[in-house]
C-alpha cells in the first residue's frame, strides 16, 4: 500500500495511505484523548475527545474520522484541544449519574476502600479485606477499635435503617489478619534513601509504613517508650489492648523500620542533625499539651489535663484521684477520663458538660457505656471556679447554662444564666476539653498562630527545605484516622522526592449523587445491624479488660452483606473519571436536569444503568458490527436519546446472546459484568492470561482474582478477534462455589466421611491394584472429561497402563469423526488463521451456535475475500453473513449428492484420485443412489470452483458419517493437505483434541457396552457425570466392584462411588489446551486450588506410586514431547494415502449432548434462565 509522510506534535510518522490521525497516532504511541473508539470499528466519533489541530485548517477535526495524507502537520495538545475537551467532558458528566466513590470512602479522611474491604468480608475473603485496608491504614485492628467512624455518618444504609458497621469489621479484618499472620507488603527493591521519622504516632508509624514500602531506609525516633502516640497513652487499655497495637506497629519492625525509644529532638538529637544525616525528616510530635479548664483554680493541686491523665495511667505511674472526680468535656477523650477514673476506684464520676447530650461529641455507645459503668452526666453547666487551697481542692462552681443560637459547628451555643450558678464537690477535677500542639525544641521551624508547624496542605514540606511535617503536630488536634491519612500522603510526596521529582498530593476528582433519600432504596429488606457483644458493666467496670469482643465471622458476613454497593464497581478502569481528573473538571457544577431513571435489570450476567451512559455507542456497534446480533439501539432524541434493547424489553428477553462485548466496551460503569462472587464489591483485580475452558475454539481471555476467588473473566484484547461467548464470558460460577469438594470422601456404611489425600490416594491405587490382579487385564475403564489439560491425561493414561489393555475414553465422545480411519489422524487439517485467506469456507452444522466466537470468525472471512456457505437441518445464526445457506432435511443423503454432483460436474479426477487414495470405488458406488436438486449443484460448483476452500465442522451436532463424506470430498478434489484448504473440525470441549491426541478414543457408547458386557470391574470417572445423562447408567455403575470419581462437587455419579477425589477448576491449573485446529496453548493458574493439590498433582501423586519417576510438569510435557507426532501435511496412514470409507450414518445432524459436570451445570443455569448464548 502507498505510504504517506505527516507530523505528529514534532513527530516525522510514515504511515499507510487510507487510515485515519487517531490510528497513526496509537500505533506510534501518541495518546490522544477517546471514549468511543475502537479499531474493530468504525468510528463513531459521539465523545468529540479525540480532536486535532491540523495545519491550515481553522476548525479542529475529529482525528478518528480524519483520513490523514501526505504532509499534514498535526497537533493533539493544544490550548484549543483543551478547552475543547473540556467543554464536551464537562457537557458529559453534566448527565452522568453516579458516584465515582460511595460517600463512606470519601468521607475517611484515609480515603479507606470501605466498600471494598466490606464487600470482601461479605464474600468470607479477610485477608483480602486486611490487605486492602493496608493499603491506606497499616493499622486495621488498632484503628478499627477506636475510629469515631465519619464513614459510618455518611453511610447510605442509614436510609434503610442503620449504618454498615464499617469500623467493627475493619477490626474484624485487622484482628484476622493477626491470628493468621499478616504477610508483608509487597516491598520495592531498596532506594539507598534514608528517612528520618520523628514520632511513633499514627502519623509517624504510617509514613514510615509507606516510606518503607517503598524501599525507603525508615528510621523511628520516639521520645517515648513505647510506640502509637495517642493510641497508646491517650486510649485506655480496655478499648484498644495495647498488645494488639504492639502486634500490628512489629510489622514495620519486620518491614525493616528501626524505631528509637526514649529519644527526644532537642534533647537527645537535634533537628539539623536529622536533616543532615538523612535525604529526609517527617516531624509526626503530635499533640500532648492538655488545654486548661480556663477557670480560677485551674492551677490548683488535684486539677489534671485529660491527655496527662491518661498518659500517667497508661504508663502504670501511681495517680491519686481520690473519692470524687468530675470531668469537664463531651467528647470521647472525657468519656475515656470518666470510664479510667471508674477503674481506678473512684466513687462518683461525673461529667460536666455545657451543653446537653443532643450536643455531645462523643460517640452514643461511650456514653451509653459510661452510664452503665456509674458515671453521672451532668448538663448545661460551665466551669467557673474551682475552689481548694494549696494542698488539695474541694470542690467546682459551675455556671447555668442554657442553649441560644447555633454557632458555626452547628450545635446551639451555650449561653450562661445571669446569676445561677451550682457547686459540686471533687478531690479532682479533669478537664477533657481539648489539647494543643508544643514545639519548643526546634529552632528555625516555622509555627501558625496555634503553636502548630506551618506546612505547604500539598507536599507537607515546612519553612526548612528537606522536612516535612504532618498529624496533629501540623493539624491541630485531630481524630487518629486523619493523622494516619496525612502519614500516608506525606510519605507518597516524599518518596516523590526522593525518586527525583516531587509530586504534591492531589485530590481526585470524582462524581457523586447528592440527591439520594429513603426514596431509592424502598425496596431494601430492613436487617439489623450488628450488636457487637459487649461485657457486662458489673465485670468491667473495676479492671482494664477489653469491653468489646470482635465480630464472628458469621456476624461480620451478615452485617458486610448489607452493603448498597453505592460506589461505581468500574472504578478502576473508568475512562471517563481518568479524564475529569486529567482536564480537572469540576464535577460539582449543576448545569441543569440531570436524568434519574436506573433501569431495572434482571439479566444473571449483565448489569445496566442508563443513569452513567454518555451515549459513545460503543456497545450499540460492537453488538451489530463484530457480534452481528443487534440486541441494543438508540431510542429517542437529544436529551432524552437512551440505548436499550428494542421495544424496550429486558436484556434476556431480546436477541442478546449474553457474550458481554457490549460491557467490555463501555467506557463508564454504564455496563457491568455481575462478578463470580456474592457481593458485588469494586476491587483492583489480579489478571491471569489463560484459555477458556469451555469449547474447543480455545479463546484466550484474562481471569481477573482476588485472593481464592476468580470475579471475572475478560476477553483477552491483543489475541485474534479479541472476544468471548457467554461460557468464556460468564461461565465462572463453579469456581467458587460453596458445594464445592474440598476434602476427599470414602464410602462407609454409614455414608461418606472425610479422609485425607495420601489415604484416598493409596486406597483408590490398592483397590485398583486389586481388582487387576482378580479380573485380569480390561477390567479397569478410564472415562476422562475433555475439560482437563494434556498433562492430565496423560498423567490419567499412564496411570491406567499399568492395569494393562484400558483404552481410556470419555462419555463426552459421543462418537469418533472418522478421520483418523480416513486421514491416518483424527484432528483438523488447517489453522484458524488460514480461514482469511480461503476463496470459500463451507460451514457445517451450528457452528454459531455453539461456538459462537467461530462463527465470529467466519464471519470477519466473509466480510474480506471468502464466500461463505452455511448448511445445517434448520437456521443458524451464519445465514446472515452467508454467501448460500441450505437447510436440508435431517438425512446424510445431502451430502451424498453433493458428493455425486462433484464427480458429475468433473470436480474430482479418477486418475489423481486413484493415486492418492483407496476406497474410492465403493465410496463412488455408494453415492450414485443419491439424487441432485439444484442447492446441491449450486453448492457443488461453488466447492468445486474454489481453488481454496476450508470446510468448517461443528462436531456437536454433525455426525461422523458426513464428517467422513466431507473428508472424502476434500481429498478427492484436492482441497487438503495444502494451506488455506482443508477441514476444521470444531471441537466440543476445550480440550476435545488434545485427549485425542493422549489416545482417549473409547466412546461413550463403548464404554456403556463394557459395562452391559460385565468386561469392566471398575471404573475412574474423571470430570464426567453420565448418570445425569441417564438414569439407567446408575444401574450399571452400581454392579462395578469399585469406582473412582474425581470432580468439584458431588454428582449422581459421584453419589455412586467408592471413593470420591476432589478436583479443582481450569483457573486453578497450569498446562497445556490443544484447541481445535490443533494449536497447543497455554493455561495458566489464577488462584490456588481451593483443595491444596491441583488436578496435575493429585496425578502425579498417583503415578509416583505406581512407580512413575516424573517430578514436575516439566518432566511431563517432556515426556509429552517424545510422544508427539505431526497432524498436519499428507495422510498420516502406513502407505501415505487417505483411506475413503463408506459411511454407516443415515441422519447428517444430532443433538448436542454434555456429560462434562461442569457443562451441564452452566447449560442447566442458562436454561433456567431463558439466557440464550
Amino acid at each position: 500500500m502507498a505510504k504517506i509522510k505527516i507530523n505528529i506534535d514534532g513527530q516525522e510518522i510514515t504511515a499507510t495511505a487510507g487510515m485515519n490521525i487517531f490510528e497513526i497516532a496509537q500505533e506510534n504511541g501518541i495518546d490522544i484523548p477517546h471514549l468511543c473508539y475502537d479499531e474493530r470499528m468504525k468510528p463513531y466519533g459521539a465523545c468529540g475527545l479525540c480532536v486535532v489541530e491540523i495545519e491550515g485548517m481553522p476548525k479542529l477535526a475529529r482525528s478518528c474520522a480524519t483520513v490523514a495524507t501526505d504532509g499534514m502537520v498535526i497537533k493533539t495538545n493544544t490550548p484549543r484541544t483543551t478547552v475543547t475537551r473540556k467543554a464536551a467532558l464537562s457537557l458529559l458528566v453534566s448527565d452522568h449519574r453516579g458516584d465515582c466513590r460511595p460517600p463512606c470512602v470519601l468521607a475517611c479522611p484515609a480515603h479507606t476502600d470501605c466498600q471494598g474491604y466490606v464487600g470482601l468480608i461479605a464474600n468470607g475473603q479477610y485477608e483480602e479485606a486486611a490487605n486492602l485496608i493496608k493499603e491506606k491504614i497499616p493499622l486495621p485492628a488498632s484503628i478499627g477499635r477506636i475510629c469515631p467512624h465519619p464513614c459510618e455518618d455518611e453511610c447510605r444504609r442509614q436510609l434503610v435503617e442503620d449504618p454498615v458497621s464499617i469500623a467493627a469489621l475493619k477490626a474484624f479484618a485487622g484482628d484476622y489478619a493477626l491470628k493468621v499472620g499478616s504477610v508483608l507488603p509487597e516491598m520495592k527493591p531498596p532506594t539507598g534513601k534514608k528517612v528520618a521519622v520523628v514520632g511513633a504516632g499514627p502519623a509517624g508509624i504510617s509514613c514510615a509504613y509507606f516510606l518503607a514500602r517503598d524501599g525507603h531506609s525508615v528510621t523511628i525516633y520516639e521520645a517515648m517508650p513505647a510506640p502509637g502516640g495517642m493510641m497508646r497513652y491517650g486510649i485506655p487499655q480496655y478499648r484498644l489492648p495495647k498488645e494488639i497495637l504492639d502486634q500490628e506497629v512489629h510489622q514495620l519492625e519486620r518491614m525493616g523500620v528501626e524505631i528509637k525509644y526514649n529519644t527526644r529532638i532537642g534533647r537527645d538529637l537535634s533537628l539539623d542533625y536529622l536533616k543532615d544525616t538523612n535525604d529526609a525528616v517527617f516531624l509526626a510530635v503530635g499533640a500532648w499539651q492538655s488545654t486548661g479548664v480556663g477557670c480560677a483554680g485551674e492551677d490548683l493541686p488535684g486539677v489534671l489535663g485529660g491527655i496527662d491523665f491518661l498518659r500517667e495511667v497508661a504508663m502504670n505511674n501511681k495517680v491519686e484521684i481520690g473519692k470524687k472526680v468530675l470531668v469537664v468535656g463531651g467528647g470521647n477523650t472525657a468519656m475515656d477520663v470518666a470510664r479510667t477514673a471508674v477503674r481506678l476506684g473512684a466513687e462518683k464520676v461525673s461529667v460536666l458538660y455545657r451543653r446537653t447530650r443532643a450536643e455531645m461529641p462523643a460517640e452514643d455507645i461511650e456514653i451509653k457505656e459510661a452510664e452503665e459503668e456509674g458515671v453521672e452526666f451532668i448538663y448545661l453547666v460551665a466551669p467557673q471556679e474551682i475552689v481548694g487551697d494549696e494542698d488539695k481542692i474541694t470542690s467546682m462552681v459551675c455556671q447555668q447554662m442554657c442553649l441560644g443560637e447555633p454557632d458555626a459547628s452547628g450545635r446551639c451555643r451555650p449561653e450562661p444564666i445571669p446569676d445561677a450558678f451550682s457547686t459540686f464537690e471533687a478531690d479532682t477535677v479533669i478537664a477533657a476539653i481539648g489539647q494543643r500542639v508544643s514545639i519548643t525544641d526546634m529552632p528555625g521551624l516555622a509555627l501558625s498562630k496555634r503553636g502548630t508547624i506551618e506546612i505547604n496542605p500539598n507536599t507537607f514540606e515546612t519553612n526548612i527545605p528537606g522536612v516535612f511535617a504532618g498529624g496533629d503536630a501540623a493539624t491541630g488536634p485531630k481524630i487518629a484516622v486523619e493523622a494516619i491519612a496525612q502519614g500516608k500522603k506525606a510519605a507518597d510526596v516524599i518518596s516523590s522526592m526522593l525518586m527525583g521529582e516531587m509530586k504534591p498530593y492531589v485530590e481526585e476528582i470524582v462524581a457523586r449523587q447528592e440527591d439520594i433519600t429513603e426514596e431509592d432504596f424502598a425496596d431494601r429488606e430492613k436487617i439489623a445491624r450488628a450488636v457487637l457483644e459487649v461485657m457486662p458493666a458489673a465485670e468491667r467496670k473495676d479492671n482494664f479488660r477489653a469491653v468489646t469482643f470482635t465480630m464472628t465471622e458469621e456476624v461480620a458476613e451478615k452485617d458486610a452483606a448489607r452493603c448498597l454497593e453505592c460506589g461505581c464497581r468500574d472504578y478502576f478502569e473508568c475512562q471517563l473519571l481518568k479524564y475529569l481528573n486529567e482536564y480537572e473538571i469540576d464535577t460539582t457544577e449543576k448545569p441543569g436536569e440531570k436524568h434519574k431513571r436506573r433501569t431495572e435489570e434482571d439479566h444473571p450476567f449483565i448489569e445496566r444503568n442508563v443513569d452513567k451512559c454518555i451515549l459513545c455507542g460503543q456497545c450499540i456497534r460492537i453488538c451489530d458490527e463484530i457480534m452481528g446480533i443487534t440486541a441494543l439501539g438508540l431510542v429517542n432524541r437529544g436529551f432524552e436519546s437512551i440505548v436499550q434493547p428494542e421495544f424496550e424489553l429486558p436484556l434476556k428477553e431480546s436477541a442478546c446472546i449474553s457474550c458481554g462485548q457490549c460491557v467490555s466496551v463501555c467506557p463508564t460503569g454504564a455496563l457491568l459484568e455481575k462478578e463470580a462472587v456474592g457481593k458485588q464489591v469494586p476491587v483492583d483485580l489480579d489478571g491471569t492470561d489463560s484459555v477458556c475452558g469451555f469449547c474447543g475454539v480455545g479463546c484466550n481471555l484474562v481471569l481477573e482474582s482476588k485472593g481464592d476467588k476468580v470475579y471475572r473473566s475478560l476477553p483477552k484484547m491483543d489475541v485474534e478477534e479479541g472476544l468471548l461467548c457467554s461460557r468464556g464470558r460468564f461461565g465462572l460460577a463453579h469456581i467458587n462455589d460453596e458445594a464445592r469438594l474440598v476434602n476427599p470422601l470414602t464410602k462407609t456404611d454409614a455414608g461418606f466421611e472425610e479422609t485425607n489425600w495420601d489415604d484416598a490416594i493409596l486406597y483408590t491405587i490398592k483397590k485398583l491394584q486389586s481388582i487387576r490382579a482378580i479380573y485380569g487385564a480390561g477390567s479397569i475403564g478410564l472415562a476422562m472429561s475433555p475439560r482437563f489439560t494434556n498433562e492430565e491425561a496423560f498423567l490419567a493414561k499412564k496411570i491406567v497402563e499399568k492395569f494393562d489393555d484400558v483404552v481410556p475414553g470419555s462419555f463426552s465422545l459421543t462418537s469418533l469423526s472418522g478421520l483418523a480411519d480416513i486421514l491416518g489422524y483424527d484432528g483438523s487439517t488447517t489453522g484458524y488463521e488460514e480461514l482469511h485467506n480461503a476463496d470459500l469456507i463451507l460451514s457445517v452444522g451450528l457452528v454459531a451456535e455453539n461456538h459462537p466466537i467461530m462463527g465470529i470468525k467466519l464471519k470477519n472471512a466473509a466480510a474480506g475475500k471468502s464466500k461463505l456457505v452455511s448448511i445445517n437441518d434448520c437456521k443458524t445464526r451464519l445465514e446472515e453473513w452467508a454467501t448460500t445457506s441450505v437447510n436440508p432435511e435431517n438425512s446424510i443423503e445431502f451430502f451424498k449428492g453433493l458428493l455425486k454432483a462433484l464427480l458429475e460436474m468433473g470436480y474430482i479426477k479418477k486418475e489423481q484420485v486413484a493415486k492418492t487414495t483407496t476406497g474410492f470405488e465403493g465410496l463412488e458406488k455408494y453415492v450414485q443412489s443419491a439424487t441432485i436438486d439444484e442447492s446441491i449443484k449450486n453448492i457443488a460448483k461453488i466447492y468445486g470452483d474454489a481453488a481454496k476452500a476450508v470446510i468448517v465442522i461443528d462436531e456437536d451436532s454433525v455426525t461422523s458419517g458426513v464428517i467422513k463424506l466431507l473428508a472424502a470430498m476434500a481429498v478427492a478434489t484436492g482441497k487438503i493437505g495444502n494451506a488455506q484448504r482443508g477441514l476444521i473440525i470444531v471441537r466440543s470441549k476445550n480440550n476435545s483434541q488434545g485427549l485425542l491426541d493422549q489416545g482417549f478414543t473409547t466412546t461413550a457408547a463403548e464404554l456403556i457396552n463394557q459395562l452391559e458386557a460385565g468386561t469392566l470391574k471398575a471404573m475412574v470417572i474423571i470430570g464426567e457425570d453420565p448418570v445425569y445423562l441417564d438414569d439407567a447408567y446408575a444401574g450399571l455403575l452400581s454392579k462395578l466392584d469399585f469406582l473412582a470419581v474425581g470432580d468439584m462437587v458431588k454428582t449422581k455419579t459421584a453419589d455412586l462411588a467408592d471413593v470420591v477425589l476432589p478436583l479443582v477448576s481450569y483457573a486453578e491449573t497450569t498446562g497445556t489446551f490443544t484447541r481445535s485446529d490443533g494449536k497447543v496453548q497455554n493455561v495458566q493458574e489464577a488462584i490456588h486450588p481451593l483443595t491444596g493439590y491441583s488436578n496435575f498433582d493429585l496425578l502425579l501423586a498417583m503415578a509416583q506410586r505406581l512407580g512413575y519417576a516424573y517430578q514436575d510438569l516439566e518432566d511431563v510435557q517432556a515426556a509429552m514431547a517424545s510422544n508427539t507426532v505431526a497432524n498436519k501435511g499428507g495422510f498420516a496412514t502406513a502407505d501415505g494415502k487417505a483411506h475413503l470409507v463408506v459411511p454407516e450414518d443415515l441422519v447428517a445432524f444430532k443433538e448436542r449432548v454434555f456429560s462434562d459436570t461442569i457443562e451441564i451445570n452452566f447449560d442447566k443455569f442458562l436454561t433456567e434462565n431463558e439466557i440464550k448464548s
